[in-house]
C-alpha cells in the first residue's frame, strides 16, 4: 500500500513538473474564478447585513398639515395603532423633528442656520411588523384630513438590492467564464502529461495495471492544481476581507460588516467547486485522450 502511494506521489510531482507552465496557468484561472465566486458570496452577505441593520430602522413618516385639530390628529393616531401591520406609533413636534434635523446636519451649519423649526412639519413615526407592508399604509393613510403626505423610507433598500443583484450576477457571469477556462486548461494539462506517457501506458496495460491504477495519478495532478488555486483564492479572500470590508468599518463605525465566520462560511463551497472541477476536468481529459 505504502508502495503505491509513492508511486502516485512521484508520478504527480513528475507530471506537475513536465507541464509546469500550464499547470501554471490552470491554477491561476481556479484561483481568479473561486476568488470571483467567493468574493461575490462575502459581497452578498455585506450587503445583505447592511439590509438587516437598515431594515431594522425602516419608520413610514406620516406628515401632518400645519392646521391639523387635535381631533383629526388623534383619529389618524387610533387608526394607525388599530392596523395589524403597525408595531407602534411614534408622535414627532415640530421642535423634535428640527433637533434631529441639527443633529443629521450638524456639520452643515450653513444649512441648518437656514432652517427654521416651523419649516419642518410634526409627523407620525410608524414601525411595521413586516416594512414591505408599506404599501398598506400608504392606501389607508394618504389622503386623510391633516395628512400632509406619506414617505417610506425603503426606497435606499431597494436601492441596495438592484446594486447587490447587478454586482452578484456579474461576479457570477464572470465566474462561470473563469470555470469553464479552469476545466479546458486542467484537461490539457492532464491530456499533455498522458501524452508524454504513452509508451509507458502501454507497457503497464501489457503487465495488467489496472484502468484505476493507471487513472488515479493523473486525477491526482488534476485535484492538486484545483486545490491549489483554491487555497490562493481562500488567501487572498481573507486578506480582502481584513483590508477592504475593515476599512468599510473603520470608516462608517456604524455598518456591520462580514466577519470570519462569513469566510469560513464561504470555504467548504469553494473546496467543493475546485474538487468537482478538477474531477470533471481529468475526467473528460482521460475519456478523450486516454484509451484504457
Amino acid at each position: 500500500m505504502a508502495r503505491r502511494v509513492d508511486y502516485y506521489f512521484r508520478e504527480t510531482i513528475s507530471g506537475l513538473r513536465r507541464n509546469g507552465l500550464v499547470a501554471l496557468a490552470a491554477v491561476s484561472t481556479m484561483f481568479i474564478s473561486l476568488f470571483l465566486l467567493g468574493g461575490a458570496q462575502l459581497i452578498g452577505r455585506q450587503i445583505a447585513l447592511v439590509i438587516d441593520q437598515q431594515t431594522e430602522r425602516v419608520e413610514v413618516a406620516v406628515y401632518l398639515t400645519d392646521n391639523i385639530s387635535q381631533a383629526d390628529s388623534d383619529r389618524i393616531l387610533n387608526k394607525l395603532q388599530g392596523m395589524p401591520e403597525v408595531s407602534y406609533v411614534r408622535y414627532e413636534s415640530k421642535q423634535q423633528a428640527y433637533k434631529r434635523f441639527r443633529e443629521l446636519f450638524a456639520n452643515q451649519p450653513d444649512l441648518v442656520n437656514n432652517v427654521s423649526p416651523d419649516a419642518l412639519p410634526a409627523s407620525f413615526r410608524v414601525k411595521l411588523k413586516d416594512p414591505s407592508q408599506f404599501a398598506v399604509i400608504d392606501a389607508q393613510i394618504r389622503g386623510q384630513p391633516g395628512v400632509e403626505t406619506v414617505i417610506d423610507q425603503r426606497a435606499v433598500l431597494n436601492r441596495l438590492f438592484s446594486v447587490s443583484r447587478i454586482l452578484k450576477l456579474g461576479a457570477y457571469i464572470a465566474t462561470a467564464v473563469m470555470l469553464v477556462s479552469s476545466i479546458a486548461l486542467i484537461a490539457n494539462t492532464v491530456r499533455m502529461a498522458v501524452f508524454a506517457r504513452r509508451k509507458e501506458i502501454g507497457i503497464m496495460r501489457l503487465v495488467g495495471a489496472t484502468n484505476m491504477f493507471i487513472r488515479i495519478p493523473f486525477l491526482i495532478e488534476g485535484l492538486v492544481e484545483g486545490l491549489v488555486g483554491a487555497i490562493l483564492a481562500i488567501s487572498a479572500l481573507a486578506v480582502l476581507r481584513r483590508v477592504f470590508f475593515n476599512s468599510i468599518h473603520e470608516t462608517i463605525a456604524f455598518l456591520p460588516v462580514v466577519q470570519t465566520q462569513d469566510l469560513f462560511a464561504v470555504i467548504p463551497l469553494l473546496l467543493g467547486v475546485a474538487v468537482l472541477v478538477a474531477l470533471a476536468a481529468s475526467g473528460l481529459a482521460m475519456r478523450r485522450f486516454l484509451e484504457v
